[in-house]
């Protein structure tokens, strides 16, 4: 028996419960893990001075809590890593999912999350910080941090919907120039406004650190509770709950899947498009306060996160359904730790080598004839095996 059936049986085995589709999807996607991992596995024995320490630091740096040898700050720290990194593929994998599953290219989730951290900020910094200092509750000055940020997040990703709408503008020029406004609007308010920090030339304004959405020590331990993730899986289970439990979500998808079957269903193509926008933009925006509130108590943009690029990394590793964001961006974020922590150790690689991994699994991903063979190898065997199925049933039958 081949090497390529023994693979097939024995995934067949482990998933015997789906159809082939899913089960082709699992080993298309862990197929390609295992491509981008190896690289990563080559490019550290390469280029690292010590290869054995590099490989334990990228697979199990995030995991050093439970090594005895490491104390026991240095390794909630690393875990900690692991659990920022993750924060933002949620809100973003969320956002772009439900863009692109109504066939919405629009990029211009950067400026919303950047525009939504800085009205974040500036409310913060009115209602707890240094302009008025108004000393408002600080609960109180969370919470309309996030629902101001929830708004300019819209408000972004709303214009080049309007513009495709009104002249047929294409939205993914539009929205990509859309986030360098956003980048320059956010460096003029933070440089020549009063938001500015007058005994600094970098930073805004500081709130009370009472704001910040982190418990640090928690429970005792040396950890520390980040609430954005909490808000993050909550985004991620309403986005799924959304997009295939509701009617406004079938119609999205209609909208993705076959435009003029979505409009002879009386779906409203331009209207249902430019919700979907919104929506995506508000996520984005909630992303950005959620960010800033959860690491810092003060705003400090005047790059461009790459928050939004990432988000079309995880729609395309979730294949736009929210429901498998988590685990997903569980993968990357840990991933991204992992090189991070060996980065800092002698001799490591830099920690840029994720981005190669995940372009090495996105690239197989999208390349529509990857385990081509095997995929219709695995067809035709679930067909013998209902038709046997069926004659053995007619036969019974029979008898």
């Amino acid at each position: 028996m081949s090497e390529k059936n023994k693979m097939m049986k024995s995934f067949a085995r482990l998933f015997g419960g789906m159809d082939v589709e899913a089960r082709f999807g699992l080993m298309r996607m862990a197929v390609a893990i295992a491509i981008g991992l190896g690289t990563a596995v080559i490019l550290i024995i390469i280029g690292a001075k010590n290869p054995v320490e590099s490989l334990k630091y990228f697979f199990l740096g995030p995991l050093q809590i439970f090594n005895p040898k490491v104390a026991k700050g240095i390794g909630w720290n690393y875990f900690d890593q692991w659990i920022q990194f993750m924060i933002p593929l949620l809100f973003t994998g969320t956002a772009v999912s439900i863009m692109f599953s109504a066939n919405k290219f629009n990029l211009g989730l950067e400026g919303a999350i950047m525009c939504g951290g800085l009205a974040c900020a500036w409310v913060c910094c009115l209602l707890d910080g240094d302009i008025e200092a108004a000393n408002a509750s600080p609960a109180l000055c969370a919470v309309c941090g996030l629902a101001v940020s929830i708004v300019a997040g819209a408000v972004i990703t709303l214009i080049p919907a309007l513009l495709e709408k009104k002249w047929g503008a294409s939205i993914m020029v539009t929205s990509l120039m859309l986030n360098y406004i956003s980048l320059y609007i956010s460096r003029y308010c933070l440089f020549s406004t009063s938001l500015r920090d007058t005994r600094t030339s970098k930073y805004s304004w500081q709130w009370t650190k009472d704001v910040v959405l982190t418990f640090r020590k928690f429970l005792g331990t040396r950890f520390t509770l980040r609430l954005g993730l909490f808000i993050g899986i909550i985004v991620v289970l309403v986005g799924w709950a959304f997009l295939f439990k509701t009617k406004w979500g079938f119609k999205i998808r209609q909208l993705g899947q076959n435009p003029n079957f979505a409009k002879y269903v009386g779906v409203g193509i331009i209207s249902t498009g430019v919700i979907v926008q919104i929506i995506g933009g508000a996520i984005g925006g909630l992303c950005g306060a959620t960010v800033i509130l959860g690491n810092y108590n003060y705003y400090y943009g005047v790059e461009l996160t790459g928050y939004g690029w990432d988000g079309v990394t995880m729609a395309i590793f979730a294949g736009n359904n929210p429901k498998r964001l988590i685990p997903a961006a569980a993968f990357i974020a840990y991933i991204r730790a992992g090189a991070s922590i060996m980065a800092t150790q002698p001799g490591g690689p830099i920690n840029e080598l994720t981005k190669i991994v995940e372009g090495v699994i996105v690239l197989f991903l999208l390349a529509e004839r990857f385990l081509a063979k095997t995929h219709r190898k695995m067809i035709i065997e679930e067909a013998k095996k209902k038709q046997a199925l069926r004659l053995e049933t007619g036969k019974e039958a029979a008898e």
